[in-house]
């Protein structure tokens, strides 16, 4: 008779503490894992932020100085630039029903050119017309708004992407207005470009023009997502000083100037500032949303400090064709 023995093996699992050993080590293997992506999330944002930034600041401003190395171009029998030199550069003035002498002598009867449509800065009255000067910016100081005009040198594109003729009038300003245009509320804002309607192709332009049509819309969107822009202009006085003022604080030195029987110190270049911003929010915890911000000799705060958007300054600084001659 044979006897069949069952062979039973103990079977031995983990215990209490190695689970509980094994489980500290995954979380801790996971808790990395997730720094480390989350770190290169983060990493990946600010880069992403960062090349909006020079997009939207470096080449926005590169354009925009391409056409303000324009003003005052052909003005050569008025070279001495100031808030009245007629057919000037910088707009800081425009013909109305009292002052005849302007940088926009036309036209010679109602309707004006608005002063919402002049170049503007800190200090001056807001206007409260759609598409005008609204001082639009999301720091504690309004942002200022540039008009220049010149005649044209040769077949361009103005900044609303009309055609012009060579020797064709052209006055653009640059201003903060929303994005887009149809909104009524919100701080999504960027620089615009507003310019005349050109002389229609096959039409020869009438200098110097009696009329300005097309000009006080909207504008195209030059540069998004700017939450200020400023403006100085640099002026040489009489004994050759060279300084930088305000559009407000220039004008207020003309008309001292003027009352003392003296002539106004004249423009020779525009310095421009704008603080850009990132599209998205980069959650970037070195970002601090109170400091102070350096724009041009202005020291800006933020007026959102919650979402920490990628910021940077661009500057740059254009020489006004003309600005240093004399009158032929």
């Amino acid at each position: 008779m044979n006897n069949n023995y069952v062979s039973m093996t103990k079977q031995q699992g983990f215990t209490l503490v190695e689970l509980m050993v094994a489980l500290v080590l995954g979380l801790l293997i996971s808790a990395a894992a997730i720094q480390l992506f989350t770190g290169g999330l983060l990493s990946s944002r600010m880069q992403e932020a960062s090349a909006e930034l020079q997009n939207s600041g470096v080449f926005g401003l590169d354009y925009i100085a391409k056409d303000i190395r324009l003003a005052n171009y052909a003005n050569t029998t008025n070279p001495e630039l100031n808030e009245q030199t007629s057919w000037g550069g910088v707009v800081l003035t425009a013909r109305t029903a009292t002052v005849t002498t302007a940088n926009i002598p036309i036209p010679a009867s109602t309707p004006f050119v608005s002063n919402g449509l002049l170049s503007h800065s800190q200090g001056d009255t807001l206007s409260t017309v759609t598409n005008e000067w609204r001082g639009l910016s999301n720091v504690n100081l309004t942002s200022d708004q540039l008009t220049i005009q010149f005649i044209s040198p040769n077949a361009m594109i103005n900044c609303e992407g009309a055609n012009v003729q060579a020797g064709d009038y052209v006055i653009q300003r640059y201003f903060v207005r929303r994005d887009p245009a149809t909104a009524t509320s919100g701080t999504d804002y960027g620089l615009a470009c507003d310019a005349n309607q050109p002389t229609a192709a096959g039409t020869t332009p009438v200098l110097p023009p009696t009329t300005i049509n097309g000009f006080g819309d909207a504008g195209e969107i030059i540069i998004p997502r700017v939450d200020h822009f400023t403006v100085q202009l640099g002026v040489r006085n009489s004994l050759g000083n060279l300084a930088y003022y305000t559009i407000n604080q220039y004008r207020t030195l003309a008309t001292t100037e003027r009352a003392a029987a003296r002539i106004p110190p004249r423009i020779i270049s525009v310095k421009l500032g704008v603080l850009v911003r990132s599209m998205d929010n980069t959650n970037n915890s070195a970002i601090d949303l109170t400091k102070q911000i350096p724009i041009l000799n202005q020291n800006v705060t933020l007026n959102n400090t919650t979402t920490k958007f990628a910021r940077r300054v661009y500057t740059t600084n254009i020489t006004l064709r003309n600005g240093l001659g004399e009158a032929l």
